[in-house]
C-alpha cells in the first residue's frame, strides 16, 4: 500500500513522543544528552542462525526541549516465528521498573521474573498459551533493550539473541 511506510514512521515518532513525555514527568529532566541512533544501530544489526532479518535497522533521536530520547529496532523472522530487538536512550535516566526488588511469578498463563543478563538488571516474560515472550535489560541504568517474540516455545531463543548483543560496550556509550 502506498506511503504505508511513511504513515507507520510517523505513528512510530508519535508514539516515541508520547512515551519520551510519560517517562520524563516519571523521572525528571535528563542529566546526560542521548545517544544518538546511528551509534546504536549496529548493536540491532545481528546475524541470527536460523532467523531472517525482515528490512534493516532502523532508528530515530529525538529532541524537543528537555524531552530527548533514541531507538533502533530491527525485526526478524523464522517461520511462523517472529522476534524484534529495540534499544532506547531514554533522557539519559534509569528505567523505573527494573529498579526495584526480585520478583517472580508463575501462573498457568505466564511467568514472570526479574533476572540478571551479561551483568545487568533483566525482567523476563513467557505467556505460555499465546507463546509470546519479552526480555527487557536496563544497561548501565540508562538504555533500554527490549526483545520480543511471538511464536516462540520459551525465552531461550531471546536469551541468545542478547548473548550475541555486546551490552558493556552499549553501556560505554552512556558515559
Amino acid at each position: 500500500m502506498p506511503g504505508h511506510r511513511a504513515t507507520t514512521a510517523k505513528c512510530r515518532l508519535a508514539i516515541l513522543l508520547g512515551l519520551s513525555w510519560i517517562i520524563f514527568s516519571l523521572v525528571g529532566p535528563a542529566w546526560a544528552e542521548v545517544v544518538n541512533f546511528k551509534e546504536l544501530l549496529p548493536f540491532v544489526d545481528l546475524k541470527i542462525p536460523g532467523w531472517t532479518m525482515e528490512g534493516k535497522p532502523s532508528g530515530t533521536t529525538l529532541k524537543q526541549g528537555k524531552v530527548m530520547v533514541s531507538e533502533v529496532r530491527v525485526s526478524f523472522r523464522a517461520g511462523d516465528q517472529t522476534l524484534e530487538v529495540i534499544i532506547m536512550d531514554f533522557l539519559g535516566k534509569t528505567i523505573p521498573f527494573l529498579t526495584g526488588q526480585h520478583l517472580e511469578m508463575e501462573s498457568s498463563e505466564e511467568t514472570v521474573r526479574t533476572t540478571e543478563v551479561q551483568g545487568f538488571k533483566a525482567f523476563e516474560t513467557f505467556r505460555h498459551q499465546d507463546r509470546q515472550g519479552e526480555l527487557n535489560i536496563s544497561v548501565a541504568d540508562r538504555f533500554w533493550v527490549k526483545i520480543d517474540g511471538d511464536g516462540i516455545d520459551n525465552l531461550e531463543v531471546l536469551k541468545n539473541v542478547v548473548q550475541q548483543m555486546d551490552l558493556k560496550k552499549l553501556a560505554a556509550l552512556g558515559k
